[in-house]
């Protein structure tokens, strides 16, 4: 109704409206903003390393680079890349699609991507000459591992002796 000064001096209101926003905010909020964007540029380098590793890891395995860069089609041509029969690509392109069609509380679903990455990373890694336990660092660490393989000195092998059915053999 009224507007009071309390004999303090006032300043004109300034047109700008991203310095009303942050003024706004104050310091917690614009220390929170500029972290979060950070945080973000982060991100958007890791996935772009992982990207670039992915389609230099297509690239040594003897298929086209670009394949790794259409998501689901990358997905099928690493199974055949890795070894496993073609079912494995279905499992795992539905056990993506459940997820994401927000069953995000599904243990069982989180469960199943775990063990199909792994049996993904199983073969991988016996594909470029790699032990068992770089196929669990693998799984647990992709975006550490898959630039390994990618950069690495390691070779693809395709002769490499991999089971179709990766860690899920019946002998």
């Amino acid at each position: 109704m009224y507007d009071y000064n309390y004999g303090l001096t006032q300043t004109a209101p300034t047109t700008n409206g991203v310095e009303q926003f942050f003024d706004s905010l104050g310091s917690y909020g614009a220390a929170a903003i500029l972290l979060i964007i950070v945080l973000a540029l982060i991100a958007l380098a890791v996935l772009i390393l992982v990207v670039i590793a992915n389609c230099k890891m297509f690239d040594k395995a003897g298929e086209k680079w670009w394949k790794g860069l259409i998501p689901l089609y990358s997905s099928w041509v690493e199974t055949k890349i890795v070894g496993l029969a073609w079912y494995w690509f279905l499992i795992f392109a539905v056990l993506t699609g459940l997820l994401s069609n927000g069953t995000d509380g599904n243990s069982v679903v989180y469960f199943g991507l775990v063990l199909t990455s792994f049996n993904y990373n199983f073969n991988l890694a016996k594909k470029f000459g790699k032990s068992n336990g770089f196929a669990v660092f693998n799984t647990i660490f992709p975006v550490i591992g898959l630039p390994i393989l990618a950069f690495g000195s390691s070779k693809y092998n395709k002769d490499a002796k991999v089971d179709p059915n990766g860690i899920f053999s019946v002998k």
